[in-house]
């Protein structure tokens, strides 16, 4: 069995963001649980000047994380993103001398890389002098989105997918799409994980209590990073129609979560009237999901595009109906009218029409909570590290 692995990856829960990554943190525990010596390098934005980036510079060095040893390594990158192209070669200028000097440290078997560029890109260009094999995880936008930035994204995502030995994505539909670019590469799908023992149903007005939320009404939740891709704007605009409805007097919606878009969306709140029925709630900490997950009657993710989000198998673990746009690998897990309700992206009126559905049909809503939960024990976090540790079994063999 492969005990010693080294994850390399760049979404990782730090001081700055502790929900940066959580999903990787969450698989690493789990691997460690499992059996597996762990340890995670994880690259972090260097930028001389740059404000919003200054508190990584006390990061740099190595922090034990839920008994993970983490090395955060100052990695030169743009702020927007501007010359991402270039990433992949920052990635192995930081990176190259910390993995030497750990290989003699922490002699490990094999390098896996969260997203495959500009992670993997880094490890399938290292790995021949690191002399490891490198598996490398695909996680959505790296594969559906990235490449589309430029033809050099692209081309250096086509050369990483084909110097990982391994490849792993969370949904078929992103398999799919590495096959339609590289085909007959060792490609499979593994399914994000929860951890019941941290997701589970709690009583609802218990839940809102500990939140310090209205205790009465109906009540959506959206969690999630404030970004573009997660189309909260058409989520702002449905729930502008739902109380519109005198069916849906006293309803709120609680967006929780962070990011760049936040005064637009206050602003939006602010032209459509809907100031004191949407609630911003910025970033909160992880502890405190389960209560929001099971504060709400449904959970809304609108996204314009995802992998397979771990916020779908959490919301099911604490038994709360979902209504998600049909992206990504979604609908391999939301089974439409069976644990949630599958809406057309970008399309309010359906939307809207999904969360009416579920908000106004209490027998149905529980319905749909009750079967979500069922359907949640098919996706644990030992299940997911048990299904790595298998794929890590075929590849640790190989030598450079």
């Amino acid at each position: 069995m492969t005990k010693k692995v080294l994850v390399v990856s760049h979404m990782y829960p730090s001081k700055i963001n502790p929900q940066s990554g959580i999903f990787v943190h969450n698989q690493t525990k789990a691997l460690q649980d499992a059996g597996c010596e762990v340890q995670v390098v994880v690259p972090i934005p260097r930028f001389p000047l740059y404000k919003k980036w200054k508190g990584y510079s006390d990061l740099q060095g190595q922090i034990d994380l839920d008994g993970i040893p983490v090395h955060y390594v100052p990695t030169w990158m743009f702020p927007g993103g501007f010359f991402f192209h270039r990433y992949g070669e920052f990635y192995i200028r930081s990176l190259k001398p910390i993995l030497h000097q750990m290989k003699h440290e922490f002699p490990y078997e094999l390098l896996h890389c969260h997203t495959i560029f500009p992670d993997g890109y880094a490890g399938g260009q290292l790995k021949e002098e690191l002399g490891v094999p490198v598996i490398s995880t695909i996680h959505g936008s790296d594969i559906m989105l990235y490449p589309k930035k430029s033809k050099k994204v692209y081309d250096r995502t086509i050369e990483a997918l084909k110097t990982s030995d391994q490849l792993i994505t969370v949904s078929d539909r992103l398999c799919s799409e590495v096959e339609q670019m590289v085909p007959r590469l060792p490609v499979s799908t593994i399914y994000n994980g929860f951890d019941p023992k941290r997701f589970y149903p709690i009583d609802q007005q218990e839940a809102r209590h500990r939140l310090g939320i209205q205790l009465e009404g109906k009540q959506i939740v959206f969690i999630g990073n404030l970004l573009p891709v997660k189309g909260i704007s058409y989520l702002v605009q449905a729930f502008r129609r739902l109380v519109q409805d005198e069916q849906h007097e006293g309803l709120n919606l609680y967006l929780v979560g962070a990011g760049p878009l936040q005064s637009s969306i206050e602003d939006e709140i602010t032209k459509l009237g809907l100031t004191g029925r949407v609630h911003l709630m910025g970033r909160r900490p992880y502890d405190e999901m389960i209560h929001w997950m099971n504060s709400a009657d449904v959970i809304a993710l609108t996204s314009l595009s995802e992998g397979l989000p771990s916020i779908l198998f959490e919301s099911m673990g604490c038994g709360r109906p979902m209504v998600a746009t049909d992206v990504g690998g979604i609908k391999e897990v939301l089974q439409d009218g069976v644990t949630g309700k599958l809406a057309r992206p970008k399309d309010v009126e359906h939307i809207s029409q999904c969360l009416h559905e579920i908000l106004t049909m209490d027998d149905v809503r529980e319905v749909l909570g009750k079967q979500a939960y069922v359907a949640s024990r098919d996706f644990s976090l030992e299940q997911n590290a048990n299904q790595l540790i298998e794929r890590y079994e075929k590849i640790k063999t190989l030598t450079y």
